[in-house]
């Protein structure tokens, strides 16, 4: 799954923590790719959203930080039904002013047979220059893996446009040929987010869909899809 949750407010501005667990509680996925996540110090107390998630859903996890401030920080991270071999956060290029991005990436054995990188990335909204240098560089930075690579990612970019022409080669796009819309405040065939696997061992996309049985919970909608590896 990959999720967008707006840093933990829904559409109304409330919390949505209770809703993303129900979403979770009801698809069940095994790995979870989570942009917009916040940790945040209020009157004293840290809310710390990704944790929140992890202990209700008994998951492990890990963080990216991508931005601090006074209030905390803000970034991306990843749930897992199984523990972590190692973890790596990757600051992403930036242009002069552009708020800092990362990308987040844990390595996973799920069998003895198979250790997998699951990597997460939400890019730069505001810029299309930012955007596709931080894709050129994702791509760069994970296309020589000798571990197979599931990547989720918020890019903020449509399929038509520059930022994807980077996964265009050594990616498979798990929902490619969908004009589903993923964000919910755009136009028709919106799709921002996005789940790739590398094309470097033998995969199969089972299946794919965007969950849109809680609308107002984010301005994006979950994706969910089921991958084979053999």
């Amino acid at each position: 799954m990959s999720f967008n949750i707006r840093h933990g407010l829904d559409k109304n501005e409330g919390s949505n923590l209770r809703d993303i667990l129900n979403i979770i509680r009801e698809n069940k996925p095994d790995l979870i790719a989570l942009q917009a996540v916040d940790s945040l110090a209020e009157n004293g107390k840290v809310q710390f959203q990704l944790r929140q998630l992890a202990i209700q859903t008994g998951m492990f996890y890990t963080y990216g930080i991508a931005d601090k401030s006074e209030n905390g920080a803000q970034g991306v991270g990843i749930l897992s039904v199984w523990p972590f071999e190692k973890t790596q956060t990757i600051s992403l290029p930036v242009t002069q002013g552009a708020d800092p991005k990362v990308l987040l990436c844990g390595l996973i054995k799920h069998s003895r047979n198979l250790t997998f990188r699951f990597c997460n990335s939400r890019l730069e909204y505001a810029s299309v220059m930012d955007r596709a240098l931080q894709a050129a560089y994702i791509n760069q930075m994970l296309v020589n893996s000798i571990q197979p690579v599931l990547l989720g990612m918020d890019m903020g970019a449509r399929p038509n446009e520059q930022p994807y022409f980077s996964f265009r080669k050594n990616w498979q796009d798990a929902a490619q040929g969908s004009q589903m819309e993923t964000w919910n405040e755009g136009m028709p065939g919106d799709r921002l987010d996005y789940i790739f696997v590398l094309l470097n061992n033998k995969v199969r996309v089972k299946n794919y869909k965007v969950l849109r049985n809680y609308p107002h919970v984010s301005d994006h909608y979950p994706i969910l899809s089921t991958i084979e590896f053999w």
